[in-house]
């Protein structure tokens, strides 16, 4: 069993089972995030024994149910099992996300087999990640007459569970661990079960362990290696959530202990019952600079993981030149751009500015207080929007030859690793840096879709390495345009099925997305932590306030700094 096998799937036992039989799900539309006692509170399942008489069809779905009940040991769900099947039963294995679809249980011989469509899987970790479409999901059981009545004799390992079970039962939580340089959060989500008790020591319990595994080649932890809960409980008193840690914490400097201090407060912060962390080692206060016994969970601010100064604006692009637009909308010239430059993309310090030039074949870069000092950076064929990354570098796609890093005026072809069998660098569209610099948001052409994907920026010394890039949602048919809205949260200007292009907000690492529809003819797409959401729609640019979307003048082309 993977790390999680303890952790998060561990906690799965003591909330959640799914069916393992196979319900179904499409875009599974998450609920809102844990609120406080008496709010949100998720829906208890009753779980049914077997009954005499039942056909080895009714023993599946039975089973399926009674997986769906909050029972920690699978009580009543064991009982559909032969005594051997349930010794074999592991239900921490993982869990498989059917379709909205329904399915089918069809039997031959002394087998029974639940059929229908995958829509994504939650690993051991609690990381999920999105199934291709078409992707089928085959359950078989093995049934066998004991006593007179049918019992499941094999049954697959892990879970299997519907829409209706993650929304009702689950949510995504952050996990937080450091970049490289231990200079920023980031945030590692996880979808764990809600319980009446024991998210914190669920969440605790999966940080310390370390990072998850698809993001872990991109991030460093704070915590010594080996340390873990010295109880294995994270108990909450009166807002402060005591975590004790075995003795190996000791061994961490006070810079260390002040990074895991960070770790600890920022994945515990969004549990509305805490307001404070205290830190101990075998019972034991731990002495951390710069901070007293207990935490406030306000602490560490300035590591936050938006990764965006709060005097940062918007900007956009008008035959004057380059625009700041004010929190209220207001359009101010900043520069002249001459010769010639869209598609701008500012710097995260707002103090550089790079773009396309008229022609769309050249990568230009200016000082943001005179943008007319224009330096010719990389040209190619065809290139998109770049993006800005916390180093300074500049990263583009050369439309048809890949992905091109340009860093202390060195361009390099960056070949992505680990690609999908049918997608080669040549499908890359555009690509988006995280603004913590671990992760890229990239929009792919696969056969007749535009896909959102996000891959891991690995880097090592003066290594860099973009890998394993993944779906990120599994109903969008095209796309024009993505940006990072938050640290885990992407913004897509796109289409899904046949419904007009709109602005999507999908949760990276989540099944969760929000529709907020889109001006007519929107074209570019701009957002960031705490800012309200611009797109460009011909030469018009556009606000969103909530699900009104406001027209603020003549520009084009608006972006945030990153």
């Amino acid at each position: 069993m993977s790390r999680s096998g303890a952790a998060v799937l561990a906690a799965l036992a003591l909330a959640l089972a799914g069916c393992a039989g196979v319900p179904t799900s499409g875009a599974i539309q998450q609920g809102p995030v844990v609120a406080p006692a008496g709010e949100d509170q998720f829906i208890r399942v009753i779980a049914r024994p077997p009954h005499d008489g039942m056909t080895p069809e009714e023993v599946v779905r039975g089973f399926e149910e009674a997986t769906a009940s909050p029972d920690a040991h699978y009580t009543i769900a064991r009982q559909y099992l032969t005594a051997g099947a349930s010794a074999a039963w592991d239900p921490t294995a993982g869990v498989l996300v059917s379709d909205t679809n329904g399915v089918s249980l069809t039997r031959r011989a002394d087998v029974v087999s639940a059929e229908g469509a995958l829509s994504g899987t939650i690993d051991a970790s609690g990381e999920y990640a999105v199934a291709r479409p078409g992707t089928k999901l085959i359950s078989t059981y093995g049934m066998q007459l004991v006593g007179g009545q049918w019992r499941i004799s094999s049954a697959p390992d892990g879970l299997v569970l519907g829409p209706a079970d993650i929304d009702r039962g689950f949510r995504s939580f952050d996990l937080y661990y450091f970049t490289r340089d231990f200079g920023m959060l980031v945030p590692a989500p996880v979808i764990v079960p809600l319980s009446s008790s024991g998210l914190a020591t669920s969440l605790v319990r999966s940080l310390v362990e370390g990072p998850t595994p698809w993001i872990a080649p991109a991030v460093r932890t704070a915590f010594p290696e080996g340390t873990r809960l010295a109880l294995d409980s994270v108990p909450v008193v009166d807002g402060v959530a005591d975590v004790d840690l075995t003795a190996q914490v000791l061994t961490a400097d006070d810079t260390t202990r002040q990074k895991l201090s960070a770790q600890l407060v920022w994945t515990l912060r969004p549990l509305p019952d805490i307001s404070g962390v205290r830190i101990t080692v075998n019972g034991q206060p731990l002495s951390v600079p710069g901070v007293g016994p207990v935490q406030p969970v306000g602490s560490w601010p300035l590591l936050d993981p938006r990764g965006l100064p709060d005097q940062a604006t918007g900007y956009a692009v008008d035959k004057r030149g380059l625009l700041q637009v004010s929190e209220r909308g207001a359009l101010t010239p900043v520069a002249k751009t001459k010769p010639g430059l869209t598609l701008p993309a500012v710097s995260l310090n707002s103090a550089t500015v790079a773009g396309i030039s008229v022609d769309g074949r050249s990568l230009l870069e200016a000082p943001l207080a005179d943008a007319g000092a224009v330096v010719r950076r990389y040209t190619g064929t065809e290139l998109s929007r770049p993006s800005w990354d916390r180093s300074g570098a500049v990263w583009v796609v050369d439309r048809g030859v890949g992905l091109v890093m340009v860093s202390d005026g060195k361009a390099t072809r960056m070949p992505i690793a680990e690609l999908p069998a049918d997608v080669t660098d040549r499908s890359l569209l555009s690509a988006a840096v995280s603004r913590d610099g671990t992760r890229m948001a990239l929009l792919v052409r696969r056969g007749t879709r535009v896909e959102p994907m996000v891959a891991r920026i690995e880097r090592f010394g003066d290594t860099v390495r973009v890998a394993a890039p993944r779906r990120t949602e599994s109903i969008i048919t095209d796309a024009i345009d993505l940006a990072w809205a938050d640290a885990d949260t992407l913004a897509v200007l796109g289409t899904s099925g046949a419904s007009s292009l709109e602005v999507l907000q999908l949760d990276v690492g989540s099944p969760h997305l929000r529709r907020l529809g889109a001006p007519e003819g929107s074209v570019t797409l701009a957002a960031a932590p705490g800012r309200p959401l611009l797109v460009g729609a011909g030469k018009s640019l556009f606000r969103n306030s909530g699900s009104t979307w406001t027209r603020v003048g003549d520009a084009q082309y608006p972006v945030y700094p990153g």
